[in-house]
């Protein structure tokens, strides 16, 4: 999104130009079906039309693609009270914002009819700088890169789960049948409890960044936080596994405590990693 309000500021004089050009040419002193009809043809962009009195209470249906809305009649707009701001051509338009309804990036473009009301357009931003070229349309891309990283992410979640269930149910039923020592069942259910653990964690954030709130990080910013919390989640897992090692071993043979300690030392090198990881990104910004 960073990248879209970036492009949107920098030619936001030419994208009210051509807005308001349209807008001119079209009788709107009133809205009727036939009129907004001809607007959502000309804007594939234009979400919603609809016309405040001087006080920015809503005297007209909100006019939708397929749609009418009545729900908002003689209802305040609060955001075109509070930020609106109208030159001297009686034109407004407003700077990049997140809609309420579906959290897409928006726009709401104003202009004054009968002395003293206002007609208002909300267009979505996206696709409104495809159409005039200013970005490429890559709607299908997008798509295809949440379907895939959608059904990774719900895959690892899935395996995960399937861990922790097979961790409790190997605990259960080895500790009934009492064939193996408690030590070393806790020790293998832990392994398998942290593996899963460490899945979920990937799961859950590759879904966060990449699928459910892909739209409000930047690239740089997303792929940062996504390595960062993946990284802390394998630090965490391995931790664990050091120190059950250590205790597994305290109980068996001594000799063998140099790979518990190889174990300690890499998760102190990851540990050091990452703070550099961290130190480097925040003098980046």
């Amino acid at each position: 999104m960073d990248y879209i309000s970036k492009i949107y500021k920098q030619k936001k004089s030419e994208i009210k130009e051509h807005i308001f050009k349209i807008i001119d040419n079209v009788d709107l002193d009133t809205l009727e079906n036939n009129k907004c009809e001809e607007l959502f043809k000309t804007f594939n962009s234009l979400q919603g039309v609809y016309i405040v009195d001087e006080e920015y209470k809503q005297v007209s249906p909100v006019y939708l693609k397929n749609n009418i809305d009545k729900s908002r009649l003689n209802t305040e707009i609060n955001s075109l009270k509070d930020n609106i701001n109208i030159d001297n051509n009686g034109k407004y338009i407003s700077n990049l914002y997140l809609n309420s309804q579906d959290g897409n990036p928006t726009i709401t473009a104003s202009k004054k009819i009968n002395d003293n009301q206002l007609l208002t357009l909300n267009f979505n931003l996206s696709k409104l700088l495809e159409d005039l070229k200013y970005i490429n349309n890559r709607t299908f891309f997008n798509m295809m890169t949440k379907f895939i990283y959608a059904s990774i992410g719900y895959s690892l979640s899935l395996f995960s789960f399937i861990l922790i269930l097979y961790s409790l149910y190997n605990f259960a039923y080895h500790s009934y049948l009492g064939d193996i020592a408690i030590f070393q069942l806790i020790f293998k259910s832990t392994i398998a409890l942290t593996l899963g653990l460490a899945v979920f964690d990937l799961a859950k954030n590759l879904l966060e960044h990449e699928v459910v709130y892909k739209e409000h990080f930047s690239e740089s910013h997303g792929s940062n936080k996504l390595l960062e919390k993946f990284l802390i989640s394998i630090i965490i897992a391995l931790s664990i596994e050091a120190l059950m090692t250590v205790f597994k071993i305290a109980l068996t043979d001594y000799k063998d405590i140099l790979f518990a300690v190889y174990l300690i030392v890499a998760v102190s090198i990851m540990i050091i990693a990452l703070s550099l990881f961290n130190k480097n990104n925040k003098n980046a910004t």
